[in-house]
């Protein structure tokens, strides 16, 4: 007896999408979601950037790729007085003395931004400041047979990660994958351009 097997609707629209979702210019293509991760590593070692971090509260306060001193600043300038007027002094800024205006925390935070070279003196800056030197890495959430099921991922599940975007990766060499994924396309036709 030859029995009738009603193919699933969503394998259907499972078809449709893959015929029209881009390829990326990769052959079998598989969709991942991913995201950026920074690992801490030594300079010199597949380092990507760096950042100096308040230690005891883990805010970064400059980012090398960023190069704004302005919170690196605003930090000295709040939680280390002595510090900041002993680099006044060092760096023969007077300014404060002068300029009644301003107060001592936009005059250092002013000459800072200006004078201090945080590529070559941040070893200078008080013990709590730590400077990380960090490898990028992209770690994979989820891999999708379609580009909407990973974008339909990303619009459920994007608070629970950082910034995620979807990458295009070849199934070559997974021959069950492409035979089920060619499969599942040959359920439904292209549609043709008018």
């Amino acid at each position: 007896m030859n029995q009738q097997i009603e193919v699933p609707a969503f394998l259907l629209e499972m078809s449709q999408q893959m015929h029209q979702q881009p390829s990326r210019c990769t052959a079998e293509p598989m969709w991942q979601v991913r995201f950026k991760k920074d690992l801490i590593t030594e300079e010199g070692y597949n380092d990507h950037h760096w950042e100096i971090v308040d230690t005891e509260d883990g805010y970064i306060l400059y980012h090398s790729l960023v190069c704004d001193k302005t919170a690196l600043a605003d930090w000295l300038a709040d939680n280390d007085h002595e510090w900041c007027k002993t680099w006044l002094f060092d760096n023969d800024i007077n300014e404060i003395y002068h300029d009644v205006v301003k107060s001592f925390d936009e005059v250092f935070t002013q000459a800072f931004i200006e004078d201090f070279d945080v590529e070559d003196n941040y070893d200078e800056l008080p013990e709590q400041l730590k400077k990380f030197h960090l490898q990028e890495t992209e770690e994979v959430v989820k891999a999708c047979l379609t580009e909407a099921d990973a974008l339909a991922f990303i619009a459920r599940k994007q608070h629970d990660y950082p910034k995620l975007y979807t990458y295009v990766e070849s199934m070559v060499f997974c021959p069950q994958m492409i035979e089920l994924r060619n499969w599942i396309m040959s359920l439904t036709k292209p549609e043709v351009a008018a």
